[in-house]
């Protein structure tokens, strides 16, 4: 397989979880965006150094998190967004529980974005329903302090959506 064949497999296979992380760190999409080429740029610049140590999905994950911290720290431009106004959503009876379903998958990217980095990417872990010896092993940190972690962070997302519902 050539590398460029290996590259877009692998890209194919963990697409959604790069974009993740890119959304775990960056609240505005354009950013994201930004972020996900670096990464993906990052991942074609280091695929031949891969020595299959960890799972191809770990390494990846490392990759993407590097990357985005190294973005974060060049561009500290990135400031939080209000959260868009639905006010002027055109109402539709059909279309209400999905705007309300919206809005609320909004708060809650936007209550992530308020976390520090390191929060924010084990967060998006648990959504992608990792196990906690994998978010160890992509954070760096110890399986026993992961569990701590998650309950600390849950309890400060309650606190920020309690506080942006008002």
């Amino acid at each position: 397989m050539s590398q460029e064949e290996e590259f877009n497999a692998l890209i194919k296979a963990n697409h959604a979880s790069i974009y993740r992380i890119c959304r775990a760190y960056l609240y505005d999409v354009s950013h994201a965006n930004d972020l996900y080429q670096e990464i993906l740029f990052q991942i074609w610049k280091s695929i031949q150094n891969f020595k299959g140590n960890s799972r191809v999905s770990t390494w990846v994950y490392r990759v993407a998190v590097n990357t985005a911290i190294s973005y974060n720290l060049k561009n500290k431009k990135h400031t939080h967004e209000a959260l868009p106004d639905l006010a002027n959503q055109p109402y539709d009876d059909t279309l209400t529980a999905k705007i309300e379903q919206d809005a609320q998958l909004d708060r809650l990217r936007f209550c992530i974005s308020k976390l520090e980095a390191q929060n924010r990417l084990i967060i998006s872990l648990v959504l992608e329903e990792r196990s906690y010896k994998d978010i160890a092993e992509i954070t760096g940190t110890n399986i026993n302090h992961v569990g701590v972690k998650i309950n600390r962070i849950k309890g400060l997302l309650l606190k920020l959506m309690q506080t942006e519902q008002r």
